[in-house]
């Protein structure tokens, strides 16, 4: 008694946890703990498209607004429409663009660089080996390291003459254009 309070039973909280009728997490492991979360893909591989409006094909189906990524095909000919790893769509690729100048920094010999082509060759092969040893202490523990950043950018347009919807994908130095011809 600490002037003329009466302190009350002190409980453990062990003894308190096995008497709460419904625990906050059941299994003890939270939604982003699960190995659907901790070993997935990371989102930031594709570029996302908005769509804002339905577009609706010749056989009824239609593609609902909201976020999608938009992938190209390995062998650069399609576009894929995908939603939390399903594929909605598969569009057609009909224009493709490499930018030459990139391009032309991987394909280029070392005979042919200039000095100052060759010291930012040796500075690239410096980051490379360090990235290396930063790769290997993050395989140690088990985590993925941070990747390099690649511009990305992904776009949809009605074009009112044709009926169509233009889509450009755009990662890197690659441009891919596609169309979704729609019913009207």
């Amino acid at each position: 008694m600490i002037d003329g309070i009466i302190t009350p039973k002190i409980r453990d909280i062990d003894y308190l946890a096995p008497s709460a009728p419904y625990p906050a997490i059941p299994s003890g492991i939270t939604v982003h703990q699960k190995s659907i979360y901790r070993y997935s893909i990371p989102t930031d591989e594709q570029p996302v498209l908005t769509i804002l409006d339905y577009i609706p094909d010749y056989n009824g189906n239609f593609i609902k607004p909201g976020h999608y990524e938009l992938a190209l095909s390995d062998d650069k000919e399609f576009l894929y429409l995908i939603e939390s790893r399903n594929l909605v769509a598969i569009i057609p690729v009909f224009k493709l663009a490499e930018n030459e100048k990139e391009l032309s920094k991987y394909y280029k010999s070392r005979k042919e660089l200039s000095s100052e082509e060759k010291a930012e060759l040796r500075k690239q092969k410096r980051k490379d080996k360090f990235q290396k040893i930063i790769n290997t202490k993050y395989a140690k523990t088990g985590a993925t390291p941070p990747k390099d950043y690649v511009h990305m950018e992904a776009s949809i347009e009605y074009i009112k003459d044709g009926g169509y919807y233009l889509i450009m994908y755009e990662k890197g130095f690659l441009r891919a254009w596609g169309a979704i011809k729609v019913k009207q």
